[in-house]
Formats: structure tokens, C-alpha cells, sequence
């Protein structure tokens, strides 16, 4: 079987949402979903307490309980679909970063407690966007979207162009319309146009367009288009240059984190290849 979709789980109705997004990518991808909650160890100076696996074997039963259960629950949706679960001890950007590797695509809440709490603020997000080996999905609880269109921000950078290879095969994917966007401020040139034609022979199944998406800020352009286009995604580079510059560190992320009401993908630069691998070409 292919690289397996994997989950960042802690309980949260955002990971609970991340769970079934990752259940149903895994679905398409004919591949299996690996769950995976990171364990933080409980600071306690010995001898003056318990050895630390009687302190950590009520918290570890009980998360090995509710992972079982959210394994039984995805089964029961997608019986056909290969599931299982990790407790991993780490920090959950170590955790992430490690599993990634092996995945095809990591799937995390856009808030979360105990293992996987602040995921998406400071520097676990940080090192998980810098360092993923496979492209990060951000999702939120109750979010409801077709898959009608999918939005990719390029800029010119080579991590923007990797988003858009990874775009076009998730267009393939969910038979969906894809709408590559590049901030007015910035103009792209005839290398990244050679690019996108290249691409767009490669999936030729794919309907797709190139427009200019006008804002304060990059994260403001893709915002507004995806909510007029109704997208049911956002694709974009872990770095960019220009108008995109920053997408991960500093205001454009938070903003296109905190207020995009959609998943957003941040693809890494060294990803887009896989693609390739898994459509067979």
C-alpha cells in the first residue's frame, strides 16, 4: 500500500474534524489512515512520587481508549478503509515531522489540547511547515465544503510551484476546478506561465485558470477569492517570495490560518515529486 494520510489526534473537535478530512483523503487515495496522538511527559522530580509509568498509566489507558474508539467510529463510516493508531511520546512537532516521512499528506485541527495543543501558533508550527516531508492539511471543526474549486496561491517560488503541482493532483482528485491565484503585486514570469502549461498537459483532465487575486496582503487576496469562489480548499507554499513571503512565519500565516473558513495546505518545496510517484507517471 502507499504512504498512509495521517491524523494529529488529542480529542479536540478540531482533530475530531481533522480525523474524518484524513479519513476521507485516505478514501481517494486508496490508501490507509494512521491516527496519532503525541504524549507529553508529566514533569514530576523522583524520589518524591511514584515512578512515572504508575502516574502516566491512567492518562495513557485513557487516550489508547479514545483512540480505539475514533478508530472504531472512522471503520464503522469507511469499513473499507485500513486504520490504525499510534501513542507516540514527543513534543507534537517532533512527532508530526517524524511520521511525515512516511505519509502522504498530514491532517491537523486548527486548535487542539493536551498533546497537540497550540499546533498552529509559534514553534510547533514552525518546524512542522519547515520541515514536513509530505504536504500539511489545516482543518477546522464543522467546516462544510463541496469540492467544486480549489484555490493555489503562486508567487514564483519554488515552494509555490511545488503547491501547484500538488493542487492540480488534488484537482484530479475531487474532480475539482482549480483556480491558481497570484497577488497583484506580484507578477509572475514566463518561466513560472512555462510551469503551470507544463502542468496543465500533464492533467489534462483538469480544468484550471490563472487570475490575478487583488488585496492588502497575500493571505487577505486568497481569503477573499476562495470565499467568492467558494473553494473548498486553499493550496500553498511553505515559503514564497514577494507578496507570499512569509506565509508560514508571522501575520500572512496567522491571518490565513485564523480566518480562512476552509482547509488551507501548506506544501513543502520537496513534496510536489510524490505526486508524480503516486499518479503513476
Amino acid at each position: 500500500m502507499s504512504a498512509p494520510v495521517v491524523v494529529g489526534f488529542d480529542g479536540s473537535a478540531a482533530s475530531e474534524a481533522a480525523v474524518r478530512y484524513g479519513a476521507r483523503e485516505a478514501t481517494l487515495r486508496g490508501t490507509g489512515l494512521s491516527i496519532v496522538h503525541a504524549f507529553g511527559w508529566v514533569i514530576v522530580p523522583p524520589p518524591m512520587y511514584p515512578p512515572y509509568d504508575e502516574i502516566l498509566r491512567g492518562p495513557r489507558a485513557a487516550l489508547l481508549d479514545l483512540l480505539a474508539r475514533t478508530a472504531h467510529d472512522v471503520r464503522q463510516e469507511w469499513p473499507d478503509l485500513t486504520v490504525t493508531t499510534r501513542l507516540i511520546d514527543g513534543s507534537p512537532g517532533a512527532v508530526l515531522t517524524a511520521y511525515s516521512r512516511d505519509a502522504a499528506l498530514l491532517v491537523v485541527g486548527h486548535r487542539g489540547i493536551g498533546g497537540f495543543a497550540g499546533l498552529l501558533a509559534g514553534s510547533t508550527a514552525t518546524q512542522v511547515a519547515a520541515h514536513a516531508a509530505a504536504p500539511v492539511t489545516v482543518v477546522r471543526d464543522g467546516e462544510r465544503h463541496d469540492n467544486a474549486v480549489i484555490v493555489a496561491g503562486v508567487d514564483g517560488s519554488p515552494h509555490a510551484l511545488a503547491a501547484a503541482e500538488v493542487a492540480f493532483a488534488d484537482a484530479r482528485r475531487h474532480e475539482a476546478e482549480l483556480v491558481i491565484l497570484s497577488h497583484d503585486r506580484i507578477h509572475p514570469d514566463a518561466e513560472v506561465a512555462g510551469h503551470l502549461e507544463a502542468l496543465g498537459r500533464r492533467y489534462s483532465d483538469v480544468k484550471y485558470r490563472h487570475e490575478t487575486a487583488e488585496g492588502d496582503t497575500a493571505a487577505t487576496a486568497l481569503i477573499d477569492a476562495a470565499d467568492r469562489l467558494g473553494a473548498a480548499m486553499i493550496v500553498v507554499g511553505s515559503r514564497g517570495r514577494g507578496g507570499f513571503r512569509g506565509l508560514i512565519a508571522g501575520s500572512t500565516s496567522r491571518a490565513l490560518i485564523e480566518h480562512a473558513d476552509r482547509p488551507v495546505t501548506v506544501v513543502p518545496v520537496s513534496t510536489a515529486r510524490r505526486e508524480d510517484e503516486e499518479q503513476g507517471r
